[in-house]
């Protein structure tokens, strides 16, 4: 997003001699860094033009927590559920806590994720959910309101992070009340923060923690990502 040319930059950001600081989650095989900077530089815009910005961003950061959730904890079954009825989205919502709840019950706590979606043809409800293989019969037995889909995603990090952003599709027109999406406590990513004095240090020491190079990564003037396949 860009300020109009007519309309200056109500802060001036103001970098910190160049030093970097980052996190790599390295369950996850990502790293985001950025230059150090004491200000941030915000352009005068619209309230519509803001909310949008807004909107955006939290959909990205949705997707990022999702995606290094999944990972970490490798999540690799994909289960679908479907309602034999059409419930209303309340009591779908309702339907999907009591499930997992159940789950929890018989094999104690385990990492999870779901969504709600609609079915782009007819716009059924179903569920979307990710959690570590061997749960299908579980799954099954405890499910009572229709069919359970289940299938198993490779074990590379990157077939992980596909899976990820597939049950993520639907945040743009989420259908869960609130956060568009229901996630375990308890398992989050580990974080190790990282400092060095420039871009290329920071991968660098990223790569050392992480016992190889990354598969790929991309830097800007201000910002750096990276992630690793295994």
């Amino acid at each position: 997003m860009t300020a109009h040319p007519s309309e200056p930059l109500d802060i001036t950001a103001q970098f910190d001699n160049g030093s970097w600081t980052g996190t790599l989650y390295p369950g996850a095989g990502e790293l985001v860094g950025a230059m150090r900077m004491r200000g941030v530089a915000r352009p005068f815009v619209t309230s519509v033009a803001a909310q949008r910005c807004h909107e955006r961003d939290g959909l990205l950061r949705a997707l990022r927590r999702i995606r290094r959730f999944v990972t970490s904890n490798h999540l690799r079954l994909f289960i679908t559920t479907t309602f034999a009825h059409a419930p209303t989205v309340e009591n779908a919502t309702g339907d999907m806590e009591r499930f997992v709840r159940r789950c929890r019950y018989r094999h104690d706590a385990f990492p999870f994720v779901w969504t709600l979606e609609r079915g782009e043809q007819r716009g059924r409800l179903h569920g979307h959910l990710l959690s570590p293989v061997g749960l299908t019969a579980t799954f099954e037995e405890c499910w009572p309101h229709g069919m359970v889909h289940a299938r198993v995603v490779g074990e590379s990090l990157q077939e992980m992070r596909n899976q990820a952003e597939y049950l993520a599709k639907s945040f743009e027109d989420p259908v869960l009340p609130g956060q568009c999406y229901r996630v375990a406590k308890g398992f989050q990513p580990e974080a190790i923060r990282i400092e060095a004095a420039s871009a290329e240090a920071l991968l660098a020491e990223a790569e050392v923690r992480m016992g190889l190079d990354a598969a790929t990564h991309s830097t800007s003037a201000v910002a750096l990502q990276a992630q690793w396949d295994r």
